[in-house]
């Protein structure tokens, strides 16, 4: 950037402007003629001076010019026009009128459109600059810069520059043009008048700018604290779990107060100067007619003006104000568009910015190329030193543990070499190229720190995004809208690719095409032990629609060899399937009366018991009694349980419906229904045991509170609700079917079709098996592993656990190939045995590649080849593991005084 607003915007939209500016100049005559008009009709049609001394007719549309007198001087007529009288010549001049007023709207609307385009490009391509700059800002400036911040930044910050571009030439340009035409008219008209107008303009021009200076300066002040503001908001919503368990929320509510209490007093001080101002600009513009009125008609009255001028005069100072209105309100615009536009080229140019990358097209350095460390010092910012003097050569491949002893070496040169600290002294270099900036002179080197970065999308996204280094142009035709978007893209400074476009490297990747894909990233996913998760998010979360009718099919094949399977090996009674006649022990009562899978909230086990529809069905079986009743016993069940003291674990999940901390509403309904009965209990009373009985399942809760009466009446509500419920109603839940499936469900669900008994040891696993095994006959596992990898990861990975996102970013790391990997303590969220599984596993799967993990002082080193311990900054010692991948490799020279 480095440069100022009104050079930045003539720099990259000078055509448009000039093009602009053309069009400004080509309505001036036009603009001209809609002020001139009305005097001509006043006073030679209305008043008939073009009639005087009986004149009885008069041509319009004449077209002819004189030669100049060097020439001859003669008059040459072209064409002669049509005699016309003076209603008719009332009617053309009016006509003509309307034909320049919309004439003069005409350009007036073009310039606006161009004005508006000139402006949305110059703001598309700001933005994608602040964007490209953030992307380029150093590792240190990254974790020293809010997040929120920026966004707001390119955001919101930088929309009042992107509407003033437009403004920038052309509205100045226009309204001066606009308000020196209308004033030379008034002056053409009457002198006096004229220099009258002009006068008040100035003392507009001069006395408003002045006094907006404050308002700039509040502002200003203005968009320093909502960024602040932003900065801190954001802070606190990430630490908001924290906050919560220390009870920190008041102070912290106090702050946010405190920051909104002194913008409100910024704002309030602002809008009282804006509206002064707007008031004493609104003041000197109506003091002007009052001054052409008087003397205007002060002249009128002594016949040193006609009528037809005044007339004129008033019409042209009505088109006055607003130009020279607008044209202080640019003024104030381009004051707060400049503070802006050097604020967020400031805040965007005071960080340090990577070096450009290996140029395109160099090979990479081979990856048995050395890496050689001189003299390396680092320091943060502060001032404490983190490495201290060294230097060593780190050959390729081998294993290399950077062990801690204490302090923070090991974890420095981790960063160092992955490109994580630039601000350092000394050289690294691998092979011929040397490390500069970000660039890690072109080697395919992946670090991989403790805390995991996940972007918001599908696990397949975050996966994969690290083979999206080069697009290969559009996947699917081109359409003229993509054209129109390559030119707008061209334009505005934008990339010219799309992220529609096929971006995958599959070479890199080692694979044909986007059908191995999915594999590929299963095959990283085992290597770091992840596979067992993606397959349970695929075969647990929902399955959403199918649209392959050969996936469909075999999923309803697999449903019905589930069932002989589980016959085959003995274990039919350990599922209770749904049958549309029979009662599902194994279910809830809602479950039963409803026999589908909810869609939407409607259905939704906490809205059954409110919904309308329902209720009458209830009500109509007769079963709002025995219900209630079943509500009862439950609730006073579970009362006598926290009586007793706070529930076990096993008693919480076994009654998760209820809420356990507030046991004082459920003893006021128990007491309701006690004392007052069914009949006469609230309404609200009988609504909350109704809704805690639909979640009783009597295997479950072993209360001996379902018989087979009930059973028999929840089967005839199912069937009339089944029966009675609307078209609209069906769009709120899918009925189970054994020929159907249903998305809503998982695919172990659809497979299964009923419900696990309880109370049978190893149940679960043994169906489990089972249905995995299925599914692997009948060929969905791919399809599987696909729902699995689909799976949102949420914004920065919140939808993921903390061992998910690790293990994720592993398999990421994995799935890229690197020729080097360096892990600073990328594994500590796994938990220590999983930790030293995982890390055995990286260990074989790079086997002949370069590894680089720092250990804990008493991590084991096996699988190691060199190990480095550090103390504090410095290399305490350089010891050899095993024998050598390569060649002879350890030239180690560190802490050199």
């Amino acid at each position: 950037m480095g440069q100022g607003l009104f050079s930045y915007a003539w720099r990259h939209s000078r055509r448009e402007q000039l093009f602009v500016l053309a069009l400004i100049l080509l309505s001036l005559p036009v603009y001209w003629m809609s002020l001139d008009l009305p005097k001509q009709i006043v006073n030679d049609a209305i008043q008939g001076k073009a009639f005087a001394e009986g004149v009885t007719s008069v041509s319009i549309l004449e077209i002819h010019f004189r030669w100049p007198a060097f020439l001859g001087g003669q008059d040459v007529r072209l064409f002669d026009g049509f005699e016309v009288m003076r209603l008719e010549f009332l009617l053309y001049l009016s006509f003509l009128f309307l034909f320049f007023s919309l004439l003069n709207g005409g350009f007036k609307y073009h310039i606006n459109i161009r004005k508006g385009i000139i402006g949305e490009r110059l703001l598309r391509r700001l933005r994608f600059e602040l964007f490209e700059r953030v992307m380029r800002f150093s590792p240190e400036d990254l974790r020293a810069t809010k997040s929120a911040e920026v966004a707001s930044m390119i955001k919101d910050e930088v929309e009042p520059i992107g509407g003033f571009f437009g403004d920038a030439f052309v509205t100045s340009a226009f309204l001066v043009v606009q308000a020196t035409t209308a004033l030379l008219f008034i002056m053409v008209q009457n002198l006096m008048m004229g220099l009258l107008a002009a006068a008040i303009i100035g003392v507009q021009g001069l006395v408003i700018p002045r006094l907006r200076r404050e308002q700039q300066r509040l502002g200003r002040l203005r968009q320093l604290e909502s960024r602040k503001l932003a900065g801190r908001v954001s802070e606190m919503v990430d630490a908001a779990p924290m906050l919560r368990t220390h009870h920190a929320e008041a102070y912290h509510g106090a702050e946010i107060g405190d920051r909104l209490g002194l913008l409100y007093q910024i704002r309030e001080a602002l809008y009282r100067r804006k509206f002064a101002v707007k008031f004493l600009n609104n003041l000197l513009a109506q003091v002007t007619p009052f001054f052409f009125y008087t003397l205007g008609g002060y002249l009128a009255l002594k016949g040193e003006m006609d009528i037809g001028q005044l007339v004129a005069v008033i019409a042209a100072y009505r088109d006055l104000p607003t130009p020279i209105k607008e044209l202080i309100d640019w003024d104030q615009q381009r004051a707060d568009a400049t503070i802006k536009f050097d604020q967020v080229q400031a805040a965007f140019s005071r960080h340090l910015q990577m070096d450009e990358e290996t140029p395109h097209g160099a090979p990479p350095p081979p990856p048995d190329a050395p890496i050689r460390l001189s003299a390396l010092r680092h320091a943060d910012r502060r001032g404490a030193l983190l490495l201290d003097r060294l230097t060593l050569n780190l050959e390729r491949p081998q294993h290399v543990a950077l062990v801690s002893v204490s302090g923070s070496g090991a974890g420095t040169l981790a960063k160092i070499l992955g490109g994580q600290i630039t601000e350092y002294s000394g050289t690294v270099s691998v092979g011929d190229r040397v490390f500069s900036g970000l660039s890690t002179g072109g080697a395919r080197i992946a670090y991989l720190g403790s805390d995991p970065l996940i972007m918001s999308g599908t696990i397949r996204d975050n996966i994969s995004l690290v083979a999206k280094t080069q697009s290969a142009g559009p996947d699917r035709p081109e359409r003229r809208e993509s054209v129109d978007n390559l030119r707008e893209a061209m334009l505005t400074g934008n990339p010219l690719h799309r992220a529609s476009d096929a971006w995958i490297d599959y070479d890199r990747l080692g694979i044909a095409g986007p059908d191995e894909l999915d594999d590929a990233i299963v095959a990283a996913f085992s290597v770091v032990r992840g596979f067992e998760g993606i397959y349970e998010a695929g075969l647990r979360g929902p399955m959403g629609a199918v649209d392959d009718a050969s996936v469909q099919e075999k999923l309803l094949d697999a449903r019905g060899l589930f069932r002989t399977r589980l016959a085959d090996a003995g274990s039919k009674a350990l599922v209770e399937t749904f049958e549309v006649d029979r009662y599902n022990a194994t279910a809830s009562i809602g479950e039963n009366l409803l026999f589908g899978a909810p869609i939407g909230p409607r259905f939704a086990p906490e809205n059954l018991a409110g919904d309308p529809f329902l209720n009458a069905m209830i009500r109509a079986e007769a079963l709002a009694r025995p219900l209630v009743d079943i509500g009862l016993k439950l609730s006073e069940t579970v009362l006598d349980v926290i009586a007793e003291g706070r529930p076990s674990r096993a008693i919480a999940d076994r009654y998760s419906f209820f809420d356990f901390s507030d046991p004082e509403s459920l003893q006021r309904h128990c007491q309701d229904i006690r004392k007052n009965g069914f009949g006469r209990a609230r309404s609200e009373t009988r609504r909350r045991l109704i809704e805690i009985a639909l979640n009783y399942i009597e295997p479950k809760h072993r209360l001996g509170l379902i018989d087979e009466a009930l059973q028999m009446r929840v089967l005839r509500a199912r069937t009339s609700f089944r029966q009675y419920i609307s078209k609209r109603g069906y769009e709120d839940i899918r009925f189970y079917d054994r020929g159907a499936l249903i998305t809503t469900m998982s695919v172990f669900e659809n497979v299964l079709f009923g419900r696990v008994v309880y109370g049978e040891p190893r149940a679960a696993e043994t169906v489990q098996q089972i249905v995995r095994a299925v599914i692997e006959e009948c060929g969905i596992q791919p399809f599987v592993i696909g729902l699995g990898l689909q799976r949102e990861a949420g914004p920065g990975g919140r939808l993921l656990s903390p061992e998910q996102r690790a293990t994720i970013a592993l398999a990421r790391t994995v799935f890229a190939r690197p020729d080097t990997v360096i892990l600073d303590q990328a594994t500590t969220l796994l938990g220590q045995q999983e930790e030293a599984k995982v890390m055995a596993a990286l260990q074989k799967h790079f086997e002949g590649r370069t590894l680089i993990v720092t250990c804990p002082r008493e991590t084991s080193l096996e699988g190691f080849d060199r190990a480095l311990f550090f103390d504090g900054a410095g290399l305490l010692e350089d010891r050899v593991l095993n024998a050598p991948k390569a060649e002879p490799r350890v030239v180690a020279e560190a802490g050199a005084a």
